[in-house]
């Protein structure tokens, strides 16, 4: 199980030379930097061409993390299985900077040559492969988040943008619910849930002036709410991989509260570059819960 929890992590660290297991957790892994540093910047232009990489990143991830699809590369120059390999890919890359040049490289051949290939190969895989409740609510939640991305990167997109969340929001909800359910785990997720209420609201909703804002803020709390308690509640279901959907869960809700800061608390740069990690790795740790799905028999 410490294997399984690490292994999106390790796939997410390595350049794609070194160990090619997840092209998709590569894509956001070389995507993200970029994007980061765009924010930085205030650059437009790098947000419409980083944010939607980063966040195609997670979907093919998904695809990939599926069981019985598209084969993995093969002959990694150096396979990562431990934390304790990465001073090796960096040592055998030629050093920090041999590194940047390797993820720089990759970058520049997803651009070029994944991206605009990936939209033809996806269609037969997610047909062949998204056959049970779970991966297709949770591939909807993946396509409903990338559509968010895209939709909060213009000024005026906020609220669209919280609606498309809210809606994969759901979507996770109902996977994790037909996934199956602890009653004692979940009221434990209320537990918490509530005492965040009990925090988050005084601090953030009387800075929300609009009314129709801080309904739609409302709304979605108590959505990511019942999907955190959805996540905490399938910790006990028999089923495999539910390590990453409670961690994935929380760090995406951790990740929405430095997005309503940014918003409508304190605009800084510190809240980009600590909820962007926090929102691709908790997309990335729920994609890989999809490894524990057997697809049905049609």
């Amino acid at each position: 199980m410490a294997l399984s929890l690490a292994q999106p992590v390790l796939d997410f660290l390595s350049p794609i030379s070194f160990s090619p297991l997840n092209l998709g957790v590569q894509i956001t892994a070389v995507a993200l930097p970029c994007l980061l540093l765009s924010e930085t910047a205030h650059s437009s232009l790098g947000r419409w061409i980083f944010k939607p990489l980063a966040s195609l990143g997670f979907m093919v991830a998904a695809l990939a993390y599926l069981p019985d699809h598209v084969p993995s590369s093969t002959a990694p120059i150096l396979h990562l299985t431990a934390v304790a390999d990465i001073p090796k890919a960096i040592a055998a890359s030629g050093g920090v900077l041999g590194l940047a040049t390797t993820y720089v490289a990759e970058l520049k051949h997803i651009i070029f040559n994944v991206a605009p290939t990936i939209a033809t190969a996806a269609a037969p895989i997610a047909g062949s492969v998204v056959h049970t409740t779970y991966t297709k609510a949770m591939m909807g939640a993946f396509v409903l988040g990338a559509i968010g991305d895209v939709l909060l990167i213009p000024k005026s997109g906020f609220l669209p943008g919280l609606t498309s969340f809210l809606a994969g929001h759901a979507a996770f909800m109902v996977a994790f619910t037909f996934h199956g359910q602890d009653d004692s785990a979940r009221q434990k997720g209320l537990g918490f849930i509530v005492a965040m209420a009990a925090v988050v609201g005084p601090w953030l909703l009387p800075k929300i002036k609009n009314k129709i804002m801080r309904g739609a803020v409302i709304a979605y709390m108590l959505v990511i709410s019942g999907m955190v308690m959805t996540a905490f509640g399938s910790i006990n279901s028999g089923r495999e991989y539910l390590p990453e959907r409670i961690l994935g869960a929380l760090m995406f809700f951790f990740s929405d509260l430095f997005v309503a800061r940014q918003h409508f608390v304190h605009k800084t740069a510190l809240n980009k570059w600590i909820g962007l990690p926090l929102y691709y790795i908790a997309q990335i740790l729920l994609a890989s819960t999809l490894r524990g799905e057997t697809p049905l028999s049609r």
